[in-house]
């Protein structure tokens, strides 16, 4: 049996612009999030560390970020712990790379660094393992990262590390390194480690094993849950097993609020700081037809309520609902005039029940033809 620590996309120097001020806080809280892998690594006694790639934002990197991961990698060696890393596609392998400036291996000597082109392969005889990995050359690309995996080696245990797109189809770029269901079954790896993906993510349940770690720490806005590793167990017999383990801090929640249904704005208030704490990243969208009394400002908004959050922003998507618009409203415009007064005829001769729906429909006709968005 072997235990591998399996984790991607810690993105290091990751510059976080959407946060604002909060930014610098959530770069230090990315540093943070790649020492507890390490000291969970060192805890959980693992027999291997792999990293799926994308360990740093982009192959332009201050000192501090090579060190830090100089010292990671060194406590790691300390606990006889070796590493396996992959070039992603933030910090691929091209001329530019920060794997061509910085002689990781030769610092770190525990760290098994892919890259040649093609499939590499690392045999470590006392685990019973091979692991296996291809770098990535740039940062898009049409060709499957699984393309031509196969073990070559006699070994107990073969596993091996990829990043790129799982194929949903319609849901992602062909040239985002795509690969299907079946090149992960025609693998016949033990364990596929994947990158690329900021949520844990199980491609295949049966046959090869196939799964994303997900990020560390929080990435991206649309990181539901806080940041993750994989403690991934191949037994000598039996399924593998895998235990998603929680390393980050700071998660993410978008909510959208109808403003058909607020009466004021202190209720308005109540909703969006609802459920609210110091380590959420939350998106709020107002939606629909509002009340000319209520007038929200996202900035205000922002400003008084940014404090029960990590980071705070609102996006004001709603529209006024005018009770009595009249036709001279948009005299100068003339066909927004005449739809207005062929739907205010339609609002007159409609049934009751319809009124309501008709009148609506004059309010959202409205935004869409003076090119405004509709949620």
């Amino acid at each position: 049996m072997i235990r591998l620590l399996h984790t991607a996309d810690v993105h290091l120097g990751a510059r976080f612009l959407s946060l604002g001020d909060k930014g610098a806080a959530q770069r230090q809280q990315i540093k943070a999030a790649f020492k507890n892998l390490v000291s969970l690594a060192i805890a959980e006694h693992v027999d291997i560390v792999l990293i799926a790639g994308d360990l740093f934002d982009a192959n332009q990197q201050p000192q501090a970020n090579v060190d830090l991961a100089v010292e990671q990698f060194a406590l790691l060696a300390t606990a006889n712990i070796p590493v396996c890393l992959i070039p992603g596609t933030h910090d691929c392998f091209d001329s530019s790379s920060i794997y061509r400036k910085v002689d990781f291996p030769g610092k770190c000597p525990n760290l098994t660094l892919f890259l040649d082109p093609g499939w590499n392969h690392r045999e470590f005889p006392t685990l019973g393992l091979t692991v296996y990995g291809k770098p990535n050359l740039s940062n898009r690309s049409y060709n499957s990262p699984l393309e031509g995996l196969t073990p070559l080696t006699q070994s107990r245990y073969h596993v091996a590390m990829a990043h790129g797109s799982f194929n949903i189809p319609g849901q992602f770029a062909e040239d985002d390194y795509v690969f299907t269901a079946d090149q992960i079954q025609s693998s016949r790896m033990h364990y596929l480690a994947l990158g690329h993906w900021h949520s844990p993510y199980a491609c295949s349940d049966k046959g090869v094993l196939a799964w994303y770690s997900g990020s560390p720490e929080v990435i991206a806005t649309d990181q539901k849950q806080p940041g993750s590793v994989l403690l991934v167990t191949l037994p000598d017999s039996g399924a593998a097993q895998v235990e998603i383990k929680e390393t980050g801090l700071r998660h993410c929640d978008r909510l959208e609020i109808d403003l058909s249904d607020v009466d004021s704005l202190s209720q308005l208030r109540q909703q969006i700081t609802e459920g609210a704490d110091p380590n959420l990243i939350r998106q709020v969208v107002l939606k629909g037809l509002r009340d000319q009394h209520l007038r929200p400002s996202p900035e205000e908004l922002e400003a008084d309520l940014s404090d029960a959050f990590f980071h705070l922003s609102v996006d004001d998507r709603s529209h006024p609902r005018v009770a009595d618009l009249p036709e001279t409203a948009y005299a100068e415009r003339v066909i927004l005039a005449r739809f207005v007064a062929l739907m205010k005829q339609h609002i007159e001769t409609c049934p009751a029940g319809e009124k309501e729906i008709a009148a609506d429909a004059l309010q959202y006709g409205l935004a869409l033809l003076q090119g405004e968005e509709v949620v």
